[in-house]
């Protein structure tokens, strides 16, 4: 299945200024086999910082804390790529949520970084997968457990049950009740991208849940099991539709 929207998790050393509030480190690395056996290779992002980039004119590439387009850390003021990686400079806002954040920096609580893509051009080279091109919606500011190398699942727990779902269409009916700006359209289309996604993954894991070892110990009729399935698309369908509804609604 093709995703619409990807996170991958690096950490790494990071610079903290906390009277000018920015950071400053590495979103991503540069030919570095990950946990997925993905392997991100230089000039992976430049369409896309050419195109959205700091220097663009249409910057859109913003800097979240987890994923969340409502948890808006700041935009990059620096985001290049050099031999290492992708390298990013940003200002922290003043805000609740910057403050806590940059003093969770500052003891060292938080160090990794996760960016969130769409791949455009990957290449099979056997051991692993080479990342040619994507396109880069944002990067975060991450939390993990002890192990750095689980990949990251934050935006997907914005979704897991109907509060969380309720409370993150909260959060965008906010956005859309202020003043629709391009900043206010970029995010609310990479919460649609994590959206699409997640659900996307939700209905086939669900049709993945049927079990054909079982389904032909039991003599199952194929056409039964063709209509259980399509039954279940149906029911995942219904399911978005009557989120969507009632966001519209509310």
């Amino acid at each position: 299945m093709v995703k619409n929207y990807s996170t991958k998790n690096f950490t790494n050393e990071i610079n903290v200024d906390t009277d000018s509030r920015i950071i400053s480190g590495y979103a991503a690395a540069f030919n570095n086999i990950d946990s997925d056996g993905d392997l991100i290779v230089k000039g992976a992002f430049t369409k896309s910082l050419n195109e959205n980039g700091v220097d663009s004119l249409k910057p859109r590439i913003f800097h979240l804390y987890q994923h969340n387009v409502a948890e808006v850390l700041g935009r990059p003021t620096v985001l290049k790529e050099d031999d290492y990686g992708l390298y990013f400079e940003t200002k922290i806002a003043n805000t609740a949520l910057g403050n806590d954040v940059l003093n969770l920096y500052k003891e060292g609580v938080l160090n990794e970084h996760s960016i969130g893509f769409k791949t455009i051009k990957a290449a099979n080279r056997g051991s692993y997968n080479e990342i040619q091109e994507v396109k880069l919606f944002e990067f975060s500011t991450v939390t993990f457990g002890a192990n750095a190398n689980t990949p990251f699942l934050g935006f997907k727990s914005q979704f897991e049950n109907p509060e969380e779902i309720t409370q993150q269409f909260d959060k965008v009916e906010k956005m859309l009740k202020g003043e629709i700006t391009p900043e206010t359209t970029a995010l609310l289309s990479i919460y649609l991208q994590q959206l699409k996604t997640t659900f996307l993954e939700l209905s086939t894991k669900s049709v993945e849940a049927i079990n054909p070892l079982e389904d032909s110990l039991s003599e199952v009729n194929p056409i039964d099991e063709a209509k259980e399935i399509e039954a279940k698309k149906a029911q995942d369908v219904e399911l978005i539709k009557a989120l969507m509804r009632g966001y519209k609604t509310a």
